[in-house]
């Protein structure tokens, strides 16, 4: 018996190795092969109809390590879904004025999303921040009555965490209600305390009155104009222990805001997935960048949790179609995960309405009623798992998974042991092959007292007086070998009768310098090579494949031998090559079959027309629109007339040659004579204006580097060119004293 895998085994009259290669227990003469394969059980596996939306929904896989099983899971989207909606908001001072437009927003709600479902619920919360600094200012008067930082007005309730306003309903009229008697708070920070009350949202399932995950869609819909705090930022307020998940909000109050660190982002992916709870973010217009944060905030959190962000107009009017927009964008896609253990490896390949994407997990574009088909391939990597069982989930259904391990022989269980088996001499018991003595007997086949066990007349090989017991290399038990196993050479195996045997005492492929040729080709056998499939010779290293010596279907081209899967070409001819098809002596095909083509087929050439039809007559000749490379070698020549004309020319030994020639010439155009006088012209005529334009550009440079070179000359003069330095005016003027002006 053998089992292929992590556990093998086998049974055989010469002792070997029970964990092998199949191919190799095959080549062994292996009689009873066991080589069990992954698979799996279906319990319970419904239809899919009104009431069931997941198929199948429980079922036992059976896996070999490293062998993966694989099985259908089909999902369909459901018609009037139940759906829970969470209506959370910012409750800061920024949102007073947004907060004035919601009083009749759950009528609307309730009337956009009757047109999807009649089975809908409405829950309402808010958020501010942690009430310590420096999230919000701590004197007394601004503890009670906190200011709002964009008007520096005081509003009316002190901040808070999280408060669940109003437990999930089907009543609108109450949602509408706890949105009128909701106060606005203030902090002093812009980021808000959103990943505490999303938390809180999710594992509170008491609390904000979610039903089971399977019975309705979970949504929270997150109406803010501020960033987010996360994980770290509590630090600035003392607060240092992380967030443990857990729900502790009572009574509708976040009771550990001052005590527990926001969440990651991470962390509450998680919790989101894990409850399927898919948020929506509607943000303010104006606010870009806290738009964009959110933004990658869903993409971190990936299609897998529904996440959807969107933008509301500055009156928030469009809050109704917002909400139901993203609710068919979640409801459209279908998402499957898994909670399998480590050790656990699961792949999906998705069969979407618009294609199959393989390692996909989630269908997008999903209309009401259609159904999607996932494809899961389950893989273990040992049999030391824990936990053997886990979930496929989806949102409107589990499936669930029980493992089996498949790492024993089915031949080592107790209603297949054969007790005082024959085979065992009576004396033992058969198990998987190999004998289990009893008490007092020994042997591998039980066949000897345990007192004689060790008797070695019988393991000396020819009874030869001066050899060794079992060769040396084992120990005599009941007058059999058992050879040993350590202190050998690396991958050494010793077997034989007497022990005498080495699987590497064989001949090594001269070329691999394996023994043997290696596992492929062949075995050593107690000094010799026992050869496999085509491989033949002293090390298997010769095969009788004639494959690698046929090109074009002819065996080394008809010139030569077959030998060891290479062409050995014949000495008496001159062809060689590594199919016989090489002719470096020969003359050139092409020039060969020249003559021939052009008498036959155009009509020219040395050869006259008589000496034509006797010289080519046995040449095959078909006429072709375009040569291609099944036809053979290509040949390209120009005639007197400086036309080209082409063939190709295919022979076979033994065989007359066929050619294939195109029927038409290519000849070069007749150039016009007017086109000729008129290029040159025009060439002549374009190098003389050329020339001219150069000689122009060049006067232009030199008249231009001259005229700077004076203006730059005149600038620098050290004299005054308007008035001579040493002129004296020919006139002198005298004033009279007693001249009084009259």
């Amino acid at each position: 018996y053998i089992f292929f895998g992590e556990q093998n085994y086998v049974w055989l009259e010469q002792p070997r190795a029970r964990c092998d290669d199949i191919k190799n227990h095959t080549r062994n003469g292996c009689k009873k092969i066991a080589n069990p394969k992954s698979d799996y059980v279906t319990h319970e596996s419904k239809p899919l109809d009104a009431d069931v939306k997941v198929t199948p929904q429980n079922l036992t896989l059976s896996l070999r390590p490293g062998q993966p099983a694989t099985i259908k899971v089909d999902v369909k989207m459901p018609e009037n879904y139940p759906v829970d909606l969470y209506y959370l908001m910012d409750l800061s001072g920024s949102m007073v004025e947004d907060l004035k437009k919601f009083p009749t927003l759950g009528q609307q709600i309730a009337k956009e999303m009757r047109n999807i479902t009649n089975r809908f619920r409405l829950g309402f919360g808010g958020f501010v921040d942690k009430p310590v600094a420096p999230y919000i200012a701590t004197e007394p008067a601004a503890l009670a009555h906190p200011f709002d930082p964009a008007s520096d007005t005081p509003v009316s309730v002190p901040a808070f965490g999280f408060l669940n306003e109003l437990k999930l309903t089907p009543n609108y009229t109450e949602f509408e209600s706890a949105i009128r008697q909701v106060n606005i708070s203030g902090n002093v920070d812009n980021p808000e305390g959103t990943m505490d009350a999303l938390m809180q949202i999710a594992v509170c399932g008491s609390e904000i009155g979610w039903v089971d995950k399977q019975s309705a869609r979970r949504l929270v819909i997150v109406i803010t104009d501020a960033k987010y705090h996360f994980a770290g930022d509590g630090l600035l307020g003392g607060v240092v222990t992380p967030n443990d998940g857990h729900c502790h909000t009572k009574s509708g109050k976040y009771m550990a805001s001052t005590l527990m660190d926001y969440p990651s982002p991470g962390f509450l992916k998680t919790k989101l997935i894990d409850e399927q709870l898919s948020p929506i973010f509607a943000i303010n217009k104006t606010k870009t960048q806290v738009y964009n944060q959110y933004k990658e905030l869903v993409n971190f959190f990936g299609k897998e949790s529904g996440a959807v962000v969107d933008l509301l107009s500055e009156d928030s009017s469009n809050i109704v179609q917002l909400i139901r927009d993203a609710y068919e964008t979640i409801a459209q896609t279908q998402t499957i995960r898994d909670t399998a253990p480590e050790g656990v490896r699961v792949n999906y390949t998705a069969y979407c309405p618009d294609g199959k994407q393989v390692g996909s997990k989630t269908c997008a574009n999903v209309q009401i009623g259609q159904k999607v088909s996932f494809e899961v391939s389950v893989t273990v990597d040992d049999c030391n798992l824990k936990e053997k069982s886990f979930s496929l989930v989806t949102p409107f259904g589990n499936v669930e998974i029980n493992l089996d391990f498949i790492c024993s022989c089915q031949c080592e269980k107790d209603e297949n042991l054969e007790e005082s088996s024959p085979h065992c001499s009576g004396n033992g018991t058969l198990t998987c092959g190999l004998c289990k003595c009893h008490k007092d007997r020994a042997g591998r086949k039980c066949q000897c007292k345990e007192e004689n066990k060790l008797a070695p007349s019988q393991c000396i090989k020819d009874n030869a007086t001066d050899a060794q017991v079992c060769s040396g290399l084992g120990t005599c038990l009941c007058g059999d070998c058992v050879c040993k196993k350590t202190g050998l050479r690396p991958g050494e195996i010793i077997n034989g009768k007497y022990c005498e045997c080495s699987n590497l005492d064989c001949p090594s492929d001269p070329d691999t310098d394996l023994i043997c040729g290696g596992p492929e080709h062949g075995q050593c056998l107690c000094g010799n090579c026992s050869c496999s499939g085509n491989w033949t010779g002293p090390s298997c290293s010769c095969t009788t494949s004639t494959e690698g010596c046929m090109k074009d279907g002819v065996l080394c081209n008809g010139y030569g031998t077959c030998e060891c899967g290479t062409c050995v070409c014949n000495a008496s001819t001159v062809y060689r090559g590594k199919y016989c098809d090489e002719c470096p002596s020969c003359a050139g095909k092409c020039s060969l079959n020249k003559d021939c083509v052009q008498c036959l087929v155009f009509k020219s050439g040395v050869i006259s027309a008589e000496d034509c039809k006797t010289r080519c007559k046995d040449f095959k000749i078909n006429e072709v629109d375009a040569l291609s490379t099944e036809m053979g070698e290509r040949c390209t020549f120009k005639d007197d007339d400086d036309c080209s004309f082409s063939f190709s020319y295919k022979e076979n030994p033994g065989k007359d040659v066929t050619i294939s020639v195109q029927r038409e010439k290519v000849c070069p155009k007749e150039a016009e004579a007017l086109a000729v006088i008129l290029g040159v012209v025009g060439g002549v005529l374009g190098v003389g204006l050329a020339l001219l334009l150069i000689w122009k550009l060049l006067a232009t440079i030199q008249d231009r580097r001259e005229f700077a070179k004076f203006e730059k000359e005149r600038q620098n003069a050290q004299w005054d060119t308007g008035e001579n330095p040493i002129f004296k005016q020919a006139t002198t003027t005298f004033q009279n004293p007693t001249y009084g002006g009259k």
